[in-house]
């Protein structure tokens, strides 16, 4: 399969400004072009790193060890933060250990990496993000393995969500979260049930709000506490 290479300053642009890129770089920002991917198409493999760097601006992720269903993790992509790939090739290009596969059309900003490297390793602003991108990926990989009740992985889960944004791919997220669909379906009912979610359709909630959601730990629902 090829990768479609759209060169639209004007979508490039809106998606710097959209996803507030331009302050991660204390230099010249790199000249981004955008990348498409299909569903079903891989953006890396372990045999293969990346060459490139690329905020995911649209579109789910899959993630995984081997091919195979039983160790896929969801990349929640629905959320108004970028997913940046290529971090781990820009500090050591001989290997990254995960597939990265595209679930839907998936859209990124992308530069080549050898051409940016060692500005990149020089520029102070972005090497806070990259170490920030790199704290947020072992967090999530470190919840995904904790062993708490499933009302605080999902409260965990929901701590960067803003209003608005979506939860899908229900399947992916319970495997995530090491539970079964129907478990994760019961939690997500009490938190529409508090007014934290909605659920729109099928496999689909939009969070209403998120002040509460520091004082849920371990809080109540009509004077109980929320079920694991």
């Amino acid at each position: 399969m090829t990768v479609e290479t759209i060169n639209n300053q004007k979508k490039i642009d809106a998606y710097v400004q959209k996803f507030g890129l331009r302050p991660l770089f204390g230099g010249e920002m790199p000249r981004f072009y955008l990348r498409h991917y299909i569903p079903g198409e891989l953006l890396t493999t372990p045999f293969s790193p990346s060459q490139y760097l690329q905020f995911i601006v649209d579109g789910s992720l899959l993630l995984y060890n081997m091919p195979d269903e039983e160790s896929t993790i969801m990349l929640q992509t629905n959320y108004n933060d970028v997913t940046l790939l290529g971090d781990m090739e820009l500090l050591d290009s001989k290997f990254t250990p995960f597939f990265v596969e595209a679930k839907t059309d998936v859209y990124t900003l992308a530069f080549h990496l050898e051409a940016y490297r060692q500005q990149l390793l020089n520029d102070p602003a972005f090497l806070r993000y990259l170490c920030l991108s790199l704290a947020n990926k072992l967090n999530g990989a470190v919840m995904s393995s904790m062993r708490m009740p499933l009302c605080q992985l999902v409260i965990m889960s929901l701590q960067k969500a803003k209003v608005g944004d979506e939860i899908t791919n229900i399947a992916h997220l319970a495997h995530s979260l090491n539970v079964s669909p129907r478990q994760l379906l019961r939690v997500l009912k009490e938190f529409c049930e508090l007014g934290i979610l909605e659920h729109t359709r099928k496999g689909t909630y939009i969070v209403k709000k998120t002040e509460d959601l520091p004082h849920l730990h371990g809080g109540k629902k009509n004077e109980k506490q929320l079920e694991p």
